[in-house]
């Protein structure tokens, strides 16, 4: 394939914020936050298809991740057999190009930062280099073939149908109908404070928790950030919501580290089973390396923690 590269992308081709009214329905929300995802998805998907701009896929991720995260707040509420075959597929989507992404961060970004183990006479990009490079390929192939597909074309129309409001057409009760009327402020507020707890409760305790546990953390900030970005002009227009948005995402980026050693562990075991010698060797070397560095990182993940922890939530101003 094409030689890769990563270069800058028009903003528009970025996430773009989501600009509610106050007195917007949840019928209007999801159509307004619809537009956005849609427009968002359409305007990268050939970049990543073409692979030669890794932004592309990472954009194509952003985009998935924040579909996903406005599915999993509809079906709480409005069960469908439609949102929850959206569910399923934009998960094997998501699933593929995540694969491509994961391989972009190790040869980018994860290699280079072990270049201190070469003073140890480790030669990790002259052992890792040619043996990540056809992996990734192979990833930007399934990309290719997936967003190509079936899949990524029934999630596109999906997504044209909520942005256009054309979803909620379908045969519905007469309760559910009515619950689509609620106003947008309300059903953001409950979800907030239910993503917002549930991450503090996976928190608890966060100096003694393990890296795994961390990383679940993790998981929990990113859902309640999607989800702010999605009705913090609700409850804060202007900048009323700027503290709470930037130190959730400030938590999220402090444990990313334990994000980066488990995904490492997971690409190194492609390898094909090659734990003989200097191959052996190295990974271990890259396996402590990142061990340390992710100990080295604990302290100040638990500080923004705590900061995050003290921030008045934006939504019972």
């Amino acid at each position: 394939m094409p030689d890769q590269v990563e270069t800058a992308i028009p903003d528009s081709h970025r996430a773009q914020p989501v600009e509610l009214d106050r007195d917007d329905t949840v019928r209007r929300a999801v159509v307004r936050i619809a537009r956005v995802l849609r427009d968002h998805l359409e305007a990268n998907l050939p970049v990543a298809m073409d692979g030669r701009n890794v932004e592309g896929v990472h954009q194509v991720r952003v985009a998935l991740r924040r579909f996903r995260a406005l599915l999993g707040l509809l079906r709480r509420d409005y069960p469908s057999a439609t949102l929850d075959e959206a569910a399923a597929r934009a998960r094997l989507l998501a699933r593929t190009v995540g694969e491509a992404r994961d391989w972009d961060v190790f040869l980018l970004e994860t290699l280079p930062g072990l270049s201190p183990l070469g003073r140890a006479g480790i030669n990790v990009a002259g052992l890792l280099l040619p043996r990540a490079n056809p992996l990734r390929d192979a990833a930007y192939d399934r990309v290719g073939q997936v967003l190509g597909g079936a899949d990524a074309e029934w999630t596109l129309h999906l997504t044209d149908r909520l942005a256009e409001g054309a979803l909620w057409d379908e045969a519905r009760s007469p309760a559910g109908l009515k619950a689509l009327e609620e106003p947008a402020a309300d059903f953001a507020a409950r979800h907030l404070a239910r993503l917002h707890r549930k991450a503090r409760r996976m928190g608890r305790g966060f100096a003694h928790l393990t890296p795994p546990e961390r990383h679940q953390v993790r998981l929990a900030l990113k859902k309640l950030r999607y989800a702010s970005e999605f009705f913090v002009t609700l409850h804060a227009p202007g900048q009323a919501g700027k503290p709470y948005l930037r130190r959730l995402a400030a938590a999220q980026a402090a444990l990313g580290m334990d994000s980066d050693v488990l995904t490492t562990g997971r690409l190194l075991e492609r390898f094909g089973g090659e734990t003989g010698g200097e191959m052996r060797h190295a990974v271990g070397a890259v396996t402590g390396f990142l061990c340390c560095r992710q100990d080295a990182t604990h302290e100040a993940a638990h500080r923004h923690w705590r900061k995050f922890r003290r921030t008045p939530v934006f939504w019972e101003a």
